[in-house]
């Protein structure tokens, strides 16, 4: 079953970058993630893992308004995407599909893009999931194993708390 989500693009250039180019502070690590806090996202905290494929994923909560939460996938790879590009994106989690749009970011050797999450929740559930399938329009799909997301997730719980 296909279902929509509301995702919407972030206007501002900024707003998310690979964590290297960010100033961001490191809250802690929890079953293989780090738990970032990233102080122009309200602050917000985020986690991220680098996988052996040489992806990098980060989500997150936004707290400058509404909370809201986002997903960004990064790589080395020569990833066909052009900072700003607005890409139709498919993302399958655990065999349940939601349609969104991804905003392009190319930066300090990364490439690849994030998407709004208008639910904040929707990241949060993703911790009792096994996987999330991203498949950009006419690219190819990166697999992300959520292991050890449960913890992380309670991990950056606190650390919005804390915020």
């Amino acid at each position: 079953m296909r279902r929509a989500i509301v995702v919407g693009i972030a206007l501002f250039s900024s707003a998310l970058v690979a964590p290297q180019a960010m100033a961001q502070t490191k809250f802690g690590s929890e079953a293989g993630w780090d738990i970032m806090v990233k102080p122009d996202m309200g602050p917000g905290c985020l986690i991220t893992k680098a996988n052996a494929d040489g992806t990098q994923i980060q989500m997150g909560i936004d707290a400058t308004g509404a909370m809201r939460g986002y997903m960004a996938l990064y790589t080395k790879a020569d990833a066909k995407v052009t900072a700003g590009e607005k890409l139709q994106v498919l993302f399958d989690v655990d065999g349940e599909q939601f349609k969104g749009e991804a905003k392009g970011q190319v930066m300090d050797g990364y490439r690849g893009a994030f998407a709004w999450v208008t639910n904040a929740d929707f990241i949060y559930d993703l911790a009792k999931k096994n996987a999330v399938t991203i498949t950009p329009q006419g690219g190819s799909p990166v697999v992300v194993k959520l292991a050890g997301t449960d913890a992380a997730f309670k991990a950056l719980r606190a650390c919005q708390a804390a915020q």
